[in-house]
């Protein structure tokens, strides 16, 4: 589905998978069972397509993506609000933990994260037994601009 959301003719698409792979702070959000919105900022990695958040296992987003909630995913806006990336879609959680998550994806992640990693002062490891539910987000729906 992918595939069919970024028109690279688009300067905006262009911006949008730019911004995917570069910001270091997404906001996901999920819907809670009340039916109310819980947004909240997340690490992420843009992935084949996907986007996917490390994520403690008993977050209220993790919550509401096992139930089946709608999700998106935007990213800041550029100091202007004119580098909208918004995101739609579905998620679930990975049966796969993070620390086998990270054969294919730590070298990226912990490229992207290196500053971070210092600042919170740890290390993949201790990150991938921390934050051990893996959230993979699948976009069906793109806004940019």
């Amino acid at each position: 589905m992918t595939d069919t959301l970024f028109d690279e003719s688009k300067e905006a698409h262009q911006t949008a998978l730019r911004k995917l792979d570069s910001e270091i702070i997404g906001w996901l959000t999920t819907v809670r069972a009340d039916g109310t919105p819980h947004s909240v900022p997340v690490w992420f990695l843009w992935h084949d397509g996907t986007v996917i958040v490390l994520s403690e296992p008993t977050t209220t987003k993790v919550r509401a993506i096992r139930r089946g909630s709608p999700v998106q995913f935007h990213l800041e806006s550029g100091p202007f609000g004119s580098e909208i990336v918004i995101l739609t879609g579905s998620a679930v959680l990975s049966d796969r933990p993070t620390t086998e998550w990270l054969d294919e994806i730590g070298a990226a992640y912990g490229t992207k994260y290196a500053e971070g990693m210092v600042d919170y002062g740890m290390d993949l490891g201790p990150i991938a037994e921390q934050f051990s539910t893996v959230i993979v987000i699948t976009p069906e729906k793109l806004a940019a601009w």
